[in-house]
């Protein structure tokens, strides 16, 4: 689309329906990055934008970044004591005047028609979900476009399904929401791997979904972030939320979810049992319990071999994880997948 069509395009929707977005923006020691972040949305073709930063006790210089965009009369900035990142969003939901919520990670990036395209497609639907580019480390250059969903309205039901399957991610920043869902429901304070724990109940308030195929969300994939970041709360967090989704999904099998889908998100967690005792935060009888909880003949190569593993020669996992995750880094380089 050339520019003189954008700019078009950007006045028709802004004129039939000029909405308040709140874009919500949990910022916590993230200087070297912030500035791209937040150019980002300061620069977003649709204008008319309420744009929350929480400074949540940063202690590297990003609450002094996030003061400088108070020179933008849209920025309100609130610097409040750490209290996780769920504690930094629920501070933006509490202060949230638009229409619509969306949420930016503070080291990703938006295109600069990230607004404006989904909010074309929220026309009695009630998220819109577009496809995110991953990169490692800086954001210049190609990434691996995810997720898989097909291009298209979903229901509820179909919407909770993909949600189970991971052709739409769980991560609640590449997506725009009708402000209304977030009326009763926040984020786990306290907790991390908050995203899992709180997208499958937003979707079931849900009547119709947009989902976009054009990866509009820039998100970066670096050390110390806190999904790349192991720890034994870490794995104990993701256990948690798995375990509440499982519980959800077997509440409603088979109305909405049949048993390949529950296989499907124990696996997952299976798979995050066995990253967390590749990397010593989960010792061999806890792994062993994992891998006895779920049904194996259904899962993937990977994961029956890496339980087999586990069951008879535990300590060769940790050695050959270390090799596994640079080739799989290369295989998505060369192959895309």
């Amino acid at each position: 689309m050339n520019n003189g069509s954008q700019s078009h395009t950007a006045a028709c929707v802004r004129e039939k329906q000029p909405s308040l977005i709140s874009v919500i923006i949990p910022v916590f020691n993230v200087a070297p990055y912030l500035r791209e972040a937040l150019d980002s949305v300061v620069q977003q073709t649709y204008p008319h934008l309420e744009i929350l930063i929480v400074d949540d006790g940063s202690t590297d210089g990003s609450g002094e970044i996030c003061d400088e965009y108070r020179s933008d009369v849209r920025a309100q900035v609130i610097h409040q004591e750490n209290r996780g990142l769920s504690g930094a969003r629920n501070a933006g939901l509490d202060r949230a005047g638009g229409e619509y919520i969306a949420f930016l990670d503070p080291d990703d990036a938006w295109h600069p028609d990230f607004i404006l395209k989904l909010l074309e497609n929220m026309e009695n639907v009630d998220v819109a979900v577009c496809q995110y580019e991953v990169h490692r480390q800086k954001l210049d250059t190609k990434g691996q476009i995810q997720p898989a969903a097909k291009k298209g309205f979903y229901s509820r039901k179909e919407a909770l399904r993909a949600l189970a399957e991971g052709t739409i991610n769980v991560s609640v920043w590449n997506k725009l929401y009708r402000k209304e869902l977030w009326k009763e429901i926040r984020f786990p304070e306290g907790h991390n791997y908050e995203d899992i724990d709180t997208t499958y109940r937003i979707f079931d308030l849900c009547r119709r979904i947009y989902f976009l195929d054009e990866p509009l969300y820039l998100y970066r994939k670096r050390r110390g972030s806190i999904t790349q970041t192991g720890s034994r709360k870490n794995m104990e967090d993701r256990n948690l939320a798995c375990r509440h989704l499982e519980a959800f999904m077997e509440t409603h099998t088979p109305e909405i979810f049949s048993e390949r889908h529950l296989k499907i998100v124990r696996q997952s967690r299976l798979s995050g049992m066995m990253t967390f005792y590749a990397k010593g935060y989960v010792d061999a009888a806890e792994a062993r319990a994992a891998c006895e909880g779920v049904d194996q003949r259904d899962c993937g190569f990977r994961i029956r071999t890496a339980c087999r593993i586990i069951r008879f020669c535990p300590g060769l996992l940790k050695i050959l994880y270390p090799v596994y995750r640079p080739f799989r880094i290369l295989v998505w380089k060369v192959f895309g997948r």
